[in-house]
């Protein structure tokens, strides 16, 4: 709607542009010693109008290609933010199901494309599962984060290495499933 509004807006100023010009007879003269130009109104205005539009474009070109380098770099990061997410997913998703070394492997692809601090708390986690102490401790380190949620999952963890002790059954557990939620959905 918007398009058309425009358009219509613009043939109407081209006609009575149009209309204008065919009833005024003038002449334009330009001097540039030794040169001498005469044009018509017509002509002179088509040419200004002309010249804006080319001016316009040229300048909307420029900055498109000043910007193309910026525009590049935040494509490629979210796209690697994408990734990372995706990874992230899916290690949550193995650490659940309790595939520990799957889960470990995909989190740390997803830090690798960009540190999120949850990655590196699934990655611990699986390392925890799994019995390897000193790769859940140095995931731990890579959490900075200032995210209250994150920050109690941390300490679980640090608290569960602190301990040495730390079996799949204990770190992960079951949400318990109300009576009257059943696999139809609730009455």
């Amino acid at each position: 709607m918007r398009v058309l509004f425009w358009f219509v807006l613009l043939a109407a100023l081209a006609l009575a542009f149009i209309l204008v010009l065919r009833a005024d007879h003038g002449y334009v003269l330009v001097v540039f010693p030794p040169w001498r130009v005469e044009m018509s109104v017509a002509l002179v205005l088509g040419v200004l109008m002309l010249s804006h539009i080319l001016f316009y474009l040229l300048v909307r070109l420029l900055r498109t290609t000043l910007r193309l380098p910026r525009d590049v770099r935040s494509w490629r990061a979210r796209r690697r933010l994408g990734l990372a997410e995706d990874e992230l997913q899916r290690a949550t998703a193995a650490l659940l199901a309790g595939q520990y070394a799957h889960a470990l492997r995909l989190s740390r692809q997803s830090i690798e494309h960009s540190p999120l601090p949850l990655a590196a708390l699934v990655g611990a986690q699986a390392a925890l599962a799994m019995g390897e102490a000193q790769a859940a401790r140095a995931l731990l380190d890579t959490v900075l984060t200032d995210q209250g949620e994150l920050i109690a999952a941390r300490q679980a963890l640090t608290r569960a290495l602190d301990r040495g002790a730390a079996a799949p059954e204990e770190t992960v557990e079951p949400a318990a499933v109300p009576a009257s939620v059943q696999a139809d959905g609730p009455p």
